[in-house]
């Protein structure tokens, strides 16, 4: 019953929805076109990185932003409604984020297929898929984080002063601007707590494995002769990316996902003003 409510709530607001999908085939195009067939060649290494990063946190931001207000906004109506016995607390909380997953899954998803092919990213069906993955847990770790924020405020306003920080922390620390093999070792607990590192991470390590480059002759080391960078695994190792797998990028940001809505159930659970 609370699903079909929370479902028939979502469905009122289809009109945000629109929106965010509107946005999303937006930014794919505007990213795709800007970074259009990127190539194999030396000026690809240099713009690699860049739409990688560019992709994880555009993913994250939209979906997060339009959650934020989905606890503050019911906070009063679900108290009185539990105060009265209707339910249990975990009943009406699986029913909301399970509308709120459903409505945001086809963001990610659609990006994935615009964004991928207009970049020119490797044309291995094995690997764009592994790429629309770490896009959907990308758009579900920030709006877990969203929810949990969301949960713990006990007002609209204050969600969403708390929101826009925790989310630039995630992208200070993303692995982009600094690479995790550089990260000062007090900032070490932060730099992990970050969902935009392990999505980054996660998908130039599934773009650079096996990509193999090339050079023109103008491109050729003046001294060597030799073509500066051949392979993604070289980037690899410049960057510092080898200290995690795939497997291992995608297990953690299950493990944040799962944390974070605990936080949010715990904040529905226990702020009872």
């Amino acid at each position: 019953v609370l699903l079909r409510r929370s479902l028939k709530e979502t469905w009122r607001k289809r009109n945000a929805t629109y929106v965010l999908l509107a946005q999303t085939v937006i930014m794919a195009i505007l990213i795709g076109t800007v970074f259009l067939r990127i190539g194999t060649s030396q000026t690809s290494v240099t713009r690699r990185q860049p739409v990688l990063f560019f992709t994880v946190i555009n993913q994250g931001m939209f979906g997060a932003l339009i959650v934020i207000n989905s606890f503050p906004s019911e906070r009063m109506l679900s108290l009185r409604e539990r105060a009265a016995g209707t339910y249990h607390v975990s009943a009406y909380f699986l029913a909301k984020i399970t509308a709120e997953t459903v409505s945001q899954l086809p963001a990610p998803i659609l990006f994935s297929c615009v964004v991928y092919f207009l970049v020119g990213f490797q044309a291995v069906a094995s690997k764009f898929f592994i790429f629309m993955a770490f896009m959907v847990l990308c758009s579900l770790s920030a709006t877990s984080l969203a929810l949990a924020v969301s949960a713990i405020a006990r007002t609209t306003d204050m969600a969403v002063t708390v929101l826009p920080m925790a989310l630039e922390v995630c992208r200070l620390f993303g692995g982009f601007f600094l690479s995790p093999a550089n990260i000062p070792n007090y900032f070490k607990w932060l730099n992990a707590l970050s969902y935009v590192q392990y999505t980054y991470v996660g998908i130039s390590l599934n773009e650079l494995h096996g990509l193999k480059l090339y050079c023109t002759p103008s491109q050729l080391n003046a001294k060597t002769g030799q073509c500066p960078t051949t392979s993604g695994e070289q980037t690899i190792k410049a960057l510092g990316l080898d200290y995690i797998s795939i497997g291992g990028c995608a297990g953690v940001l299950i493990g944040y996902i799962l944390f974070c809505r605990v936080v949010a159930y715990l904040g529905v659970r226990y702020i009872k003003y």
